[in-house]
Order: C-alpha cells, then sequence, then structure tokens
C-alpha cells in the first residue's frame, strides 16, 4: 500500500490496542473499592463502586480544562469524598495507589509480545495514549524509544499536540510514522490531522464510521500490520 512506503517508525495507543481496558478499569476500581472498604470504611458505607465512578464523572464535568488528566480527575474526587466523609488526605494517595496498581495489571492481546518484537526490528517505535498505563509496571517500557501520554504534554487526542511531541527532538518526519489505535476518531482523525499514517486496528470487527470519512489501511493484530509494512511471517 503506497501510503506505507517509507516508514520509519510505528506509534501505537495503548488501551484497546495492546490489552483490552474495560476489565482493567473494572478491576482496579473494586481494588480501589476493597480497599476504601476496609481503611477508610465510612466512604463505601455510603457510596456503591458505581457511584463512585459517577463521582469521578461529575468531577470531569466540574474540570473540565483538565480533562487530558485522568490522574487529576480520580484524585480529586477522591479529595472531595475523603473531606466530605472526614478522613485525613493520606485517603487520596493510599485509595489512588490501590487502584493504579491495578490498572497496570493488564492482560496483553495475544499477538502483541510477538508482534513488537518483530517491529523492533525494523522501525523505531513509540507509544502516545490519553491514559495513565505506566509501561515500565507492565513490562512494555524497554520495547519503545519514547511514551507519552496526555498528562504530560497538556492535550487530548485527537489534539495534534501529543502526536508532534512524541517525535519532537526526533529526526522523524510525521509521514514517516504510522500511528496505531482502535479509536475511529481520537486515533485515526486525530493522526490524520497530526501528518502521520493511520492505521486501524479494529479487533472487535466493528464497521467504520462513515460520517468520519474514508476507512483507513485497517488490520487486526500486529502481526497483520507487520505483513502490511513488509515484514516477512
Amino acid at each position: 500500500m503506497g501510503e506505507l512506503a517509507g516508514i520509519r517508525a510505528v506509534c501505537f495507543d495503548l488501551d484497546n490496542t495492546l490489552w483490552d481496558v474495560w476489565p482493567v478499569i473494572q478491576r482496579a476500581e473494586q481494588a480501589m473499592y476493597d480497599f476504601l472498604a476496609l481503611k477508610y470504611p465510612r466512604v463505601t458505607a455510603s457510596m456503591t463502586v458505581e457511584m463512585l465512578r459517577e463521582a469521578r464523572q461529575e468531577t470531569a464535568r466540574a474540570y473540565p480544562q483538565m480533562a487530558h488528566d485522568f490522574t487529576f480527575l480520580r484524585t480529586q474526587t477522591l479529595r472531595d469524598h475523603a473531606r466530605e466523609f472526614g478522613y485525613a488526605e493520606a485517603m487520596v494517595e493510599e485509595a489512588f495507589d490501590a487502584f493504579i496498581q491495578a490498572r497496570n495489571e493488564v492482560v496483553l492481546y495475544d499477538d502483541v509480545l510477538s508482534g513488537l518484537e518483530r517491529l523492533k526490528e525494523r522501525f523505531r517505535l513509540f507509544t502516545a495514549s490519553n491514559g495513565n498505563a505506566d509501561l515500565q509496571k507492565i513490562g512494555l517500557a524497554h520495547y519503545f524509544e519514547r511514551s507519552l501520554n496526555a498528562r504530560q504534554v497538556g492535550a487530548l487526542k485527537p489534539d495534534p499536540v501529543l502526536f508532534h511531541k512524541v517525535i519532537e527532538g526526533t529526526d522523524l518526519q510525521p509521514q514517516q510514522v504510522v500511528y496505531v489505535g482502535d479509536d475511529p476518531a481520537l486515533d485515526v482523525i486525530g493522526a490524520r490531522g497530526a501528518g502521520m499514517v493511520p492505521v486501524w486496528i479494529n479487533r472487535e470487527g466493528m464497521a467504520w464510521p462513515a460520517e468520519l470519512g474514508s476507512q483507513p489501511h485497517t488490520v487486526l493484530t500486529l502481526h497483520e500490520l507487520g505483513a502490511s509494512l513488509g515484514l516477512r511471517t
């Protein structure tokens, strides 16, 4: 495929691209809730997991200028709960630690490790994500030259800032970078707007949203991505 010629680097989204994120978030929120039930029980005596989730969404609406910082939104919500239920500020860090530990206990899709190994043989690898996963804790950091998230740059995809920042200071031009992600609007349209070559990883066999224009090059796995980029199986 012509637009995949001349590619020197591959940049990845993380959630729902390298692992299924919703089960991870559910487990992490439950881990935080279980911790609160043990050490700060007045919170869980009054609130369910669902109520805590709704409170975080309310925080996001109250702080639209912090939409790029998922860590802030969770810790600010915990800070509000600590005040409401008469607990010290220490509750915030302790409860968030319980959340983030489980947040980084992901189950990689089957093709990810072998796919990254193959891709790394020929391409420079990067990640750019809206989320707050920690690749060092997950055990994937060594595959990537640089990994950035929205919190670090102050902007969420599809803003081109995150896409441009991840290759800033390298000798790479955006058109030499494939951006691989699952979200049509955030990842594909975002990458196009930043001048990168989008590849839609469509693991669930979804229909492409016609209102977003032409469907980009589409793959099911990292092995298929590698084949599209000329790697031999």
